[in-house]
């Protein structure tokens, strides 16, 4: 005899009532365990999305960083380059850079603001970053040294010539500075290739991120 036989021989053989509140309590029971189910199916879906559109909003503000590193660096550069490229490129050896060129702290308003959020960046892009933004830092620096090596020498002449009596001491502390001003120069040159090569190659890097990113918002959006 099958199940379902053996079960409603076991119904007809109780009181209708009996018979009548088993079932109802079966169907309670079904019911409440169908309905659990679908819930659960229903909790389950609701965190996966939650969890993409987190994961979605994670990887936007990192694609807004990226875009906006690589557009404050563009922008600095593309300035310093009208400003100095020629006068830069055209140092010679036993030369020195007699031009202040002015710069004022609040250089990286952009990447200060958002370092947190590019240290969570890929290794890659993270690195580069830095990278670009130390030998902007250290260019910057050699400048600021120039400029006042600069406004020193101009010191030089102007107490030489209103006291002749020191002219020997003069002349030799303003040959000393310019022998400085033209280490210096050198110096320029140098971080100044450093930086465009850093720049070329983090570029590169960041392009490469903002592309994977854009890939897997793409994904997550569909």
């Amino acid at each position: 005899m099958s199940i379902l036989s053996e079960v409603s021989v076991f119904l007809e053989s109780i009181p209708t009532w009996v018979s009548s509140a088993i079932i109802a309590l079966t169907g309670s029971f079904v019911g409440a365990l169908t309905g659990g189910f679908f819930t659960l199916r229903g909790v389950d879906r609701e965190a996966k999305i939650n969890r993409a559109e987190s994961e979605k909003e994670s990887l936007e503000l990192q694609l807004s960083v990226l875009k906006g590193v690589k557009g404050e660096v563009a922008t600095l550069m593309d300035l310093y380059d009208k400003r100095m490229r020629k006068l830069v490129d055209n140092i010679k050896p036993d030369n020195f850079l007699d031009v202040i060129f002015p710069i004022g702290d609040d250089n990286f308003t952009f990447y200060e603001k958002n370092a947190n959020v590019v240290a969570k960046l890929s290794d890659s892009s993270r690195d580069s970053i830095i990278k670009i933004y130390t030998y902007a830092r250290s260019l910057i620096q050699s400048y600021k040294g120039n400029n006042q090596l600069i406004t020193d020498c101009e010191k030089i002449i102007f107490d030489m010539a209103d006291n002749n009596k020191n002219r020997i001491m003069y002349e030799k502390l303003h040959s000393e500075k310019i022998q400085i001003m033209i280490d210096y120069a050198q110096g320029l040159q140098s971080i100044d290739a450093e930086l465009k090569e850093v720049k070329e190659l983090g570029f590169n890097v960041i392009n490469q991120e903002i592309a994977e990113l854009q890939a897997k918002i793409q994904k997550l959006t569909h």
